[in-house]
């Protein structure tokens, strides 16, 4: 009987004991906003404390010479407003800190061929790769993240991103149809393999940053890539957004499958995949969006407020942000109001929870008939307790951690409630 216990607990133990990785994802074009919205390196040396690893996006791709480029050199560089310095310099405050430089995501938006011809001939192979190892050193980074740009599959109610190869490919936006995916899912893994090897000599860090919408039958070789990376970062969220989805609100980052959608479209559907398709699990990290998308709702949006439903497009953009869909978390927590509050004003946004964690919070305010300037809106959105939720799941599934996209949208001032990084706070601690 006591034996039996020892076994119970032991098994309990071997399924969390991946889990303690949390990756910090940094904008740094988040210096150039204004206000609130400004996030520079002194504004994120509270939340390091948090942090295993920081990662300063995001550096592009020459498309000439196929070599890695700064995308704005003003700020990036040390003639300039040396931004790259300052994030690797953030270690003398956390010396577990780990920093790494993100190539692609959404910050390089330029002819995006040149990721495909990239991985194409070995010779440009090389370029590439020898450029990232001299910006690696030059800027004492510790590694880099791969967020390559595969093409986005086209939004569709019933898509599966986890079907045939071409089937997805077909109506695939960004850099459009992909005649010769086979071929580039082999020569990426020849570029991360031949890229290890190179970093290996100076022992740097190599990860995936795997962006939504990818194809991932077509583009990710699981059991010939994960061996060769040191962790891989899902970004596990942005499933519905007012951009690809303009006409219904829903859920954007669900944890699990919601009744009657797509059964895809949801974190543990993603983890599950890699993990069924040969990654080690303790190299997989969860993504926590610190941010929420919004649309605008009509005077023929349902009035339970209950997604999905209708709406009109993009709701307003945050009064620091100024990202039109979006509200940073330190924009959300002020307008928003629990649902019995019967005197609040019309202009704040009605918080409704979801007692199981599973689906996430929402809020809304409906429009108002009689007063024109007042217009309907809807968000979906991450908060604490669906963040603590969620890293608690990655603890659970014997993951390797979370990574929090980002830093710049969290609540780094403690406007919300004198928590400085709440969500990041709150999915560390829950590790």
């Amino acid at each position: 009987r006591l034996l039996a216990v020892v076994v119970s607990l032991c098994a309990i133990f071997a399924t969390g004991r991946a889990a303690g990785r949390v990756v910090c994802y940094w904008d740094g074009k988040s210096f150039w906003r204004d206000g609130a919205a400004k996030v520079t390196a002194e504004d994120i040396k509270p939340g390091l404390q948090y942090c295993s690893h920081l990662i300063y996006g995001y550096a592009g791709i020459h498309d000439d010479d196929y070599v890695v480029k700064s995308i704005d050199e003003d700020l990036v560089l040390d003639s300039g407003r040396g931004q790259y310095r300052a994030a690797t310099n953030l270690k003398t405050f956390n010396s577990g800190l780990k920093v790494l430089l993100s190539i692609g995501g959404f910050g390089d938006t330029d002819d995006l061929e040149k990721y495909y011809e990239v991985l194409e001939n070995i010779e440009r192979r090389t370029k590439f790769i020898n450029s990232v190892h001299a910006t690696l050193k030059q800027f004492n980074f510790d590694g880099v993240d791969l967020a390559w740009r595969f093409p986005e599959v086209k939004e569709k109610k019933d898509r599966n991103i986890f079907s045939s190869a071409w089937q997805g490919l077909k109506k695939a936006v960004g850099v459009g149809v992909d005649e010769k995916w086979a071929e580039h899912r082999d020569q990426f893994v020849n570029l991360v393999r031949e890229l290890k090897a190179a970093l290996r000599t100076d022992s740097k860090l190599l990860s995936l940053g795997v962006l939504p919408h990818i194809n991932a039958t077509a583009y990710y070789d699981v059991r010939n890539l994960a061996p060769q990376v040191d962790f891989v970062n899902l970004w596990t969220f942005d499933f519905r957004t007012p951009k690809r989805s303009k006409v219904q609100a829903d859920y954007s980052a669900p944890l699990y499958y919601m009744y009657d959608r797509n059964p895809q479209q949801n974190a543990d559907a993603h983890v599950t995949w890699w993990i069924s398709n040969g990654c080690d699990p303790s190299k997989l990290n969860l993504g926590i969006p610190t941010f929420g998308r919004s649309w605008e709702l009509t005077t023929d949006s349902p009035i339970s407020g209950v997604p999905p439903l209708l709406a009109d497009g993009a709701g307003d953009e945050g009064t620091y942000s100024k990202i039109k869909g979006t509200l940073a978390y330190y924009e959300t927590c002020t307008r928003v109001v629990s649902p019995t509050n019967a005197r609040a004003p019309s202009t704040l946004l009605r918080r409704v929870t979801d007692p199981t964690k599973r689906l996430g919070t929402y809020a809304y305010r409906l429009p108002q008939k009689d007063k024109d300037e007042e217009e309907g809106f809807w968000l979906s959105y991450e908060e604490p307790e669906t963040a603590a939720y969620k890293a608690g799941y990655a603890k659970a599934k014997g993951l390797g951690g979370v990574v929090l996209v980002d830093l710049s949208l969290d609540d780094a001032r403690g406007a919300c409630d004198g928590t400085k990084f709440p969500i990041l706070r709150s999915a560390k601690m829950n590790l």
